[in-house]
């Protein structure tokens, strides 16, 4: 998406400089100027091959990453893609924890397709042993911050077992924020000339969120920051429930609750994500995914206490590609 760019040096050139889209049919009743980020045309398909790029530099940069090391990370799909995506073109084997219930067969099949390693986790399996309870199961969306807390352990079981590993981290990783902070806000200023009341996105790990929320409150604190979680378990939006465990759990999550820079969260259940979604391509020709879905439910949500007049901006951060055969909000 480098519009300048005839030849690039490699698909990490390609990664970035994604345009906003004005949503015309869809909330037009709302009065808002809805701008979504189809980020799902960076080349792996989502928003994670950001991360994925400036995670891998840094570490390389830092002799954390070298020559022959195995990169491995916990992931439910989009960053496992993106890290793929990112080690095949530097050379590195990868490995992604996946937990079993999203491990949907389109993005395994996305991430076997860049030639890395899947391990399937047992994630009630975990939760079971750490609580000594069955967690109980829920069909209103699918939280990541939950879901790879048993990948999680795997890898830092790893990590200190085996000498020739880097553990990405994503979930607590500077890089992760940083990339969003420089980069995909920094996009988003450039795009709007400044000029935006609000901005929405999903919690995952919450890189996006927290990497943007800092550089729009920084350019004007006077935009609104808005998260949105899976209506089953929310973590910034109920941090009494969220499972602060170290070297697990910490990270940017905490960060989120303790900066004050966001001001307020959204839950959305599977029904109206992935209603939107389809709305989004019927209607719009916007192939995104749930989340996507997720995010402008949100946003229209949030238009109707702002007013009419008023811009708002959210991310599609993945493809519907790798929702094809299981439909469901996931962060």
């Amino acid at each position: 998406m480098k519009p300048n760019l005839k030849i690039a040096d490699s698909m990490l050139d390609l990664i970035g400089g994604i345009p906003l889209v004005r949503l015309n049919r869809v909330g037009q009743e709302s009065g808002a100027e809805i701008l979504v980020k189809p980020e799902f045309l960076n080349p792996s398909g989502s928003i994670k091959d950001r991360i994925a790029k400036r995670m891998v530099e840094e570490a390389e940069a830092q002799g954390d990453l070298r020559e022959n090391y195995r990169i491995i990370e916990a992931t439910g799909g989009n960053t496992g893609t993106a890290l793929a995506f990112v080690s095949a073109v530097r050379g590195y084997d990868f490995v992604a924890y996946v937990p079993d219930k999203i491990a949907d067969p389109s993005r395994v099949a996305i991430m076997l397709a860049y030639g890395c390693e899947v391990v399937t986790v047992d994630t009630d399996a975990y939760e079971a042993a750490r609580t000594g309870e069955s967690p109980a199961d829920s069909d209103t969306g699918a939280h990541g911050g939950y879901l790879e807390l048993g990948g999680r352990q795997l890898c830092l079981d790893a990590e200190r077992e085996q000498p020739d590993v880097w553990y990405a981290r994503q979930y607590s990783s500077p890089a992760n924020v940083a990339a969003h902070r420089e980069e995909t806000a920094k996009e988003i200023l450039e795009k709007t000339d400044g000029a935006l009341d609000a901005f929405v996105a999903s919690v995952g790990t919450g890189g996006t969120l927290f990497g943007i929320a800092q550089a729009l409150k920084e350019h004007d604190p006077d935009i609104s920051v808005w998260g949105v979680e899976p209506a089953g378990k929310p973590m910034v939006g109920d941090p009494g429930a969220y499972p602060l465990i170290p070297d697990i759990s910490d990270g940017i999550i905490p960060d989120i609750l303790e900066s004050g820079l966001i001001d307020g969260v959204f839950t959305v259940n599977d029904e109206e994500a992935i209603g939107m979604a389809h709305r989004l391509a019927e209607r719009e020709g916007i192939f995104c995914g749930m989340s996507g879905g997720a995010n402008v439910e949100a946003s229209l949500r949030l238009a109707g206490t702002l007013g009419s007049g008023k811009r708002i901006v959210t991310v599609l951060p993945d493809s519907r590609d790798r929702y094809l055969q299981f439909e469901k909000y996931t962060t």
